[in-house]
């Protein structure tokens, strides 16, 4: 049995979808993962709703849902996605293998939930949850209900409301490809810069920076 997808059945890299969950629009333009994606993000979706649901009966819905979005993101699907040591099982254009890690972050996300697609396909809800399930087991054991869930955005607002102060404009311009994400904001004399390929998630990495600033005041 291959040493590949860790936490992965033999039983799903025999799928016949499975072959398709890895392989990216750049390299195939009929047969790649696009649509397994959206279905597997669908999967997803439900599954850790329920998962909180059931576990965190005293909290309401818009806590939930920051909650699932600490879980469910492009940066933490990712990371999943590198952890199960599949990443050369991935089909891509030259030119997008070439890309650096940072720009293949939503690559690897979409590859992780078009897995999740397939494995609803061939097996059917409960299978897809229990993969999903291994997947977040170690995320759900950091999870309790005063945990600090708001984004970066939004606690650099928070703090800069408390100073009498207006949230940061950013300025985002995306390079040709429309793969990376380019953020630049102007505040208190300094100019701070992050990339990313998600606009939101370079808007959230120079708030940090912010943040990070202000922190060391």
């Amino acid at each position: 049995m291959t040493k590949k997808l860790l936490l992965v059945k033999k039983a799903y890299l025999e799928l016949p979808l499975f072959k398709q969950a890895f392989t990216h629009k750049s390299f195939s333009s009929n047969q790649n993962n696009e649509r397994l994606e959206f279905l597997g993000d669908a999967v997803l979706e439900i599954a850790i709703s329920e998962y909180l649901f059931n576990r965190f009966e005293g909290l309401d819905e818009g806590k939930l849902t920051q909650m699932r979005a600490s879980l469910v993101n492009t940066q933490s699907l990712a990371e999943i996605f590198l952890r199960l040591d599949c990443k050369d099982l991935l089909q891509t254009s030259k030119g997008t293998s070439k890309l650096d890690e940072s720009h293949k972050q939503s690559i690897y996300a979409g590859v992780l939930e078009a897995c999740i697609g397939a494995i609803f396909i061939e097996l059917g809800f409960e299978e897809s949850k229990n993969f999903i399930f291994q997947l977040f087991e170690s995320s759900f054991v950091l999870l309790n209900e005063s945990i600090e869930l708001k984004d970066a955005k939004s606690r650099l607002q928070e703090a800069l409301q408390a100073e009498g102060l207006q949230p940061p404009s950013y300025q985002v311009i995306s390079n040709p490809e429309g793969n990376s994400f380019d953020c630049t904001v102007r505040f208190n004399g300094r100019t701070f810069h992050a990339s990313a390929p998600l606009k939101k998630d370079s808007e959230q990495k120079v708030a940090e920076l912010i943040l990070m600033e202000l922190n060391q005041r």
